[in-house]
């Protein structure tokens, strides 16, 4: 009986120290990140979204970042800070372009400094860019779908809520605080359709205010309100192929 005991003992002991002396388990954790990219002062801090080579380069530039960044993307300082969104190849690029986005960004898109800080809209390739230094704020606030090569410029669709045509709404504050539906090769001019009222059909309202709080009781025809001031403050609706030429006597051709 006593040498059970003794036998079970040591294999109570045995079986402790082989406890003991298991390996420790590693905790994994956050993915290295590719080549060239995390680059400056806390760039990568708190980052769970995917990464590819050459993204998140500057200070904070992808801190606490839940979205998907493709390669040469989010370059500047905070410049996708806070994103959840799907960022594209080379976008988000200058200060806070695209800080606290929550919206799909395409490639080469949301360029400038707040170009897209706070968007939740789509944004199509090419499209919410500052055109020149010094501008920026394109598309901050926006919410709407923006198409390929739309919003150029100052301003141009920021707090934007409507859907934007490709190649449209360029200029300094072209779209600013619209709401409307606005079709392709649209609202060209600095304020072109601020705030404008009614849904802008393609290839009108090109000029500076041309269509600025416009088109309260109609839309905006096909290829109309093509002019400085044009048809700005008409309370519409205009036809198609109306509405187009110089101001007279220093307003536009169908201002009230």
């Amino acid at each position: 009986m006593a040498h059970q005991s003794r036998t079970l003992i040591a294999l109570l002991l045995t079986l402790g120290l082989a406890v003991l002396f298991l390996p420790s388990v590693v905790t994994a954790g956050p993915p290295k990140p590719p080549a060239g990219s995390c680059i400056g002062t806390d760039a990568c801090t708190g980052n769970t979204g995917s990464l590819q080579t050459n993204a998140c380069v500057g200070p904070f530039a992808c801190e606490n970042n839940a979205g998907s960044i493709n390669k040469d993307a989010c370059h500047g300082d905070v410049s996708c800070q806070l994103n959840t969104g799907a960022v594209g190849v080379g976008a988000c690029q200058g200060f806070e372009a695209c800080q606290n986005n929550a919206g799909t960004v395409a490639k080469g898109a949301c360029v400038g400094p707040d170009a897209c800080q706070g968007n939740t809209g789509a944004v199509g390739e090419g499209a919410c860019i500052s055109v020149s230094p010094g501008n920026s704020a394109t598309c901050q606030g926006n919410a709407g779908q923006i198409s390929k090569h739309a919003c150029q410029g100052f301003s141009a669709c920021f707090l934007n809520e409507g859907s934007v045509g490709e190649n449209s709404c360029v200029g300094t504050v072209a779209c600013h605080d619209n709401s409307s539906a606005i079709a392709k090769n649209s609202c060209h001019g600095t304020a072109a359709c601020e705030n404008v009222q009614g849904n802008v059909s393609a290839g009108s309202c090109n000029g500076n205010a041309a269509c600025a709080f416009a088109g309260a009781d109609g839309a905006i025809g096909t290829n109309a309100c093509n002019g400085d001031r044009a048809c700005a403050n008409n309370p519409g609706p205009i036809a198609a192929f109306t509405c187009n030429g110089p101001p007279v006597g220093g307003k536009g051709i169908c201002e009230p």
